[in-house]
């Protein structure tokens, strides 16, 4: 699955991000625990840090599902940057996650915060 396009119109990319980010480990931790979404989390970063070398200094500490540095980083970005970089960050995190469960269950998982954010998504491609 790969997310295609964000269609919401949001002034500010890094908190539209982050309650994003929020809504999709508040989706996957009672499922696979805080610690199997913090790693999905931190896979995503770093398939995502070759596209986006700032995203280096994102340590976000999971434990929570806090994502201070994610919206810290996003914020000091373009507008396009920040929403672009998002993008790759959510379509890591679909690929990873269509790799280990399936990408059919992948997008059953997903779709409720997709489309509470007005994400849409197109195909069910597992590259990464």
């Amino acid at each position: 699955m790969t997310i295609v396009q964000d269609t919401t119109d949001v002034g500010q990319p890094a908190e539209a991000a982050v309650t994003l980010w929020r809504d999709v480990w508040m989706e996957l931790s009672p499922i696979i625990g805080a610690a199997g979404a913090a790693a999905l989390y931190e896979r995503s970063l770093f398939l995502t840090i070759a596209e986006y070398p700032w995203l280096k200094s994102v340590s976000d500490s999971l434990e929570s599902g806090d994502f201070n540095a994610l919206r810290r980083e996003l914020a000091r970005q373009t507008r396009a940057d920040a929403t672009a970089a998002n993008a790759a960050l959510l379509n890591a995190l679909a690929q990873i996650l269509g790799k280990l469960i399936g990408a059919s269950l992948a997008a059953r998982l997903l779709q409720p915060v997709w489309e509470k954010h007005g994400h849409t998504t197109q195909g069910s491609s597992t590259r990464s």
